[in-house]
């Protein structure tokens, strides 16, 4: 498929998620030159602050109501002092480790695939050319690439619904996951 020098890649995916993940390592296995560009961490919104880490929130709840309502069950003495030792700075030290080793898989399945990693935000500037922009130290470095075939994997963001008193009260995932103390 990589044989025609008119592009700088046969497939390129905007979107570092589970599904422009999938696509472009795919397409990788099939000869294509790929390349994804992703501009926040790889793995997309179930990984950094949807499926994953709520998971791991999950698991230290229910570690937490099991130890608060039925240790004594098993030969462990209970009380108020036992669930009041929980530690949200080492929760989510713990956790937001995890994901950043989750992130780190991902990209190295990109090398091991094939697939280059284009760290930057894609605005379309015709059907087969996308100007990449990054912020950096010194600014922002803004370059263009081109590819015959552009996949759109950018999936989606929270939104607070509109209404008097809702935003003030509510906190989206991408929020909730930055939270240093517990709510």
């Amino acid at each position: 498929m990589s044989g025609d020098n008119k592009y700088d890649w046969d497939y390129l995916v905007i979107g570092g998620g589970s599904g422009g993940i999938a696509s472009a390592k795919r397409a990788a296995s099939h000869g294509a030159k790929v390349a994804v560009i992703e501009g926040a961490r790889l793995g997309g919104t179930c990984v950094n602050v949807g499926c994953v880490p709520k998971k791991v929130m999950w698991s230290a709840a229910t570690i937490a109501d099991i130890l608060k309502h039925d240790m004594h069950h098993y030969g462990f003495p209970s009380g108020p002092e036992s669930a009041s030792k929980f530690d949200w700075a080492h929760l989510k030290k713990a956790r937001d480790a995890y994901v950043l080793r989750l992130n780190g898989i991902y990209a190295n399945g990109f090398t091991n695939a094939g697939v280059e990693h284009i760290e930057g935000f894609a605005t379309f500037k015709d059907a087969h050319t996308v100007e990449v922009s990054k912020k950096t130290a010194g600014g922002e470095e803004v370059w263009e690439v081109t590819a015959q075939k552009i996949l759109i994997a950018t999936g989606g963001r929270p939104t607070i619904p509109p209404g008097e008193g809702i935003a003030e009260h509510c906190i989206d995932s991408d929020g909730f996951f930055e939270t240093e103390e517990l709510p």
